[in-house]
């Protein structure tokens, strides 16, 4: 029984456990894969105002964007003034241009109106701990200008992480997306309820603001659950080998 007691502990196993650190899926939400043709304020929502401060979803989702753009589905504002502001998204698997504007799959594209910015929403669904990574990037051949910024709220708290101006070099047909901005962090601890704001900004003029957003959360297994688990496991396993040396 000692020699089958040692195999086991040596193996890492004790009553068929593995004591080794158990591998747990990592939940991901992305703005693009996730993209919806209903916009109650749920994980991600679309709307416009101003970044940070005030937000109102968007009304009216149509496919193609209102009527208009072919393999383009979108959300827009309260009447939008040549198609803006919007968030959409290219529904047809590869990348299309349509006047000036570069529509590739792994982004969202958002335009401001003439007087409101365009904002992507992510309302934090659990408390935990996440790693963000995204980028904002130019999708007009001939860009005006635009502020991307993002925005942090928890209850009345406030916060601008991210506002800075993009104003070149330009998108590039067939395909090629213009300047472009990362963003992310990782080991960030969020509560449930929280606010991210991912806005653009017409910097002054709404045309040619054509804007891409990739966005992901990945939420991450904390370190004490695995502890507490690993614990647990081996408390199991000290009474089975007490019980063997009976």
């Amino acid at each position: 029984m000692g020699f089958l007691k040692t195999t086991l502990c040596g193996l890492g196993l004790v009553g068929g456990i593995a004591l080794a650190a158990p591998a747990f899926a990592v939940t991901t939400y992305d703005a693009v894969t996730d993209f919806s043709t209903t916009n109650s304020i749920g994980i991600f929502s679309y709307g416009t105002g101003v970044t940070g401060t005030s937000f109102t979803a968007d009304p009216t989702y149509s496919n193609p964007c209102q009527g208009q753009v072919a393999g383009l589905g979108c959300w827009q504002g309260a009447n939008p003034v040549a198609l803006v502001p919007l968030v959409g998204k290219n529904l047809t698997g590869a990348t299309f241009d349509f006047g000036t504007v570069v529509v590739p799959t792994d982004v969202l594209l958002v335009h401001p109106g003439p007087a409101t910015d365009s904002i992507v929403r992510f309302a934090v669904p659990t408390t935990g701990i996440y790693n963000i990574t995204g980028r904002f990037e130019l999708l007009d051949t001939n860009p005006g200008g635009v502020d991307v910024i993002i925005a942090f709220t928890r209850g009345a708290f406030h916060s601008v992480l991210l506002d800075t101006t993009l104003t070149g070099p330009g998108a590039v047909p067939p395909g090629t997306p213009g300047g472009m901005v990362p963003f992310g962090a990782n080991g960030v601890a969020l509560q449930a309820g929280d606010i991210l704001d991912y806005g653009v900004n017409n910097d002054g003029n709404f045309l040619n603001d054509s804007t891409g957003l990739a966005l992901t959360f990945n939420a991450v297994p904390e370190p004490a659950a695995w502890t507490m688990m690993l614990i647990g496991f081996a408390a199991i396993g000290g009474a089975l080998r007490r019980k063997a040396d009976r």
